[in-house]
């Protein structure tokens, strides 16, 4: 008689461990949940950069102002080597450009 008490131990086990699973553990796809426009929050957070600024009334009576990405000029003093940086790296940042004049958006 003691196989088959271990057997239906074991049987308990197996089965307990099965419920317990599929009830708490949450199933894969929950990483993946729809924002509601087709996004999910994968590609959400994967998005780099900013948008352009809208430039409606911003560079004064000129026409056209349009969104232009700029390169702020390196400072004669400033050395990036010293802390072990690429100094090809240049940070960008968006203004509003009519004609060869820059505006902040």
């Amino acid at each position: 008689m003691a196989p088959i008490t271990y057997l239906l131990g074991l049987k308990v086990a197996v089965t307990v461990v099965f419920i317990f699973s599929i009830t708490i553990l949450p199933p894969k796809s929950v990483e993946s949940l729809s924002s509601g426009y087709g996004e999910t929050i994968e590609q959400r957070e994967m998005v780099l950069g900013s948008k352009p600024p809208g430039c409606v009334n911003k560079c004064l009576n000129c026409r056209p102002c349009m969104a232009t990405l700029v390169i702020p000029h390196q400072r004669n003093g400033f050395s990036a080597k010293t802390r072990g940086e690429d100094d090809s790296y240049y940070l960008l940042s968006w203004k509003c450009r009519c004609g060869n004049k820059l505006y902040q958006p």
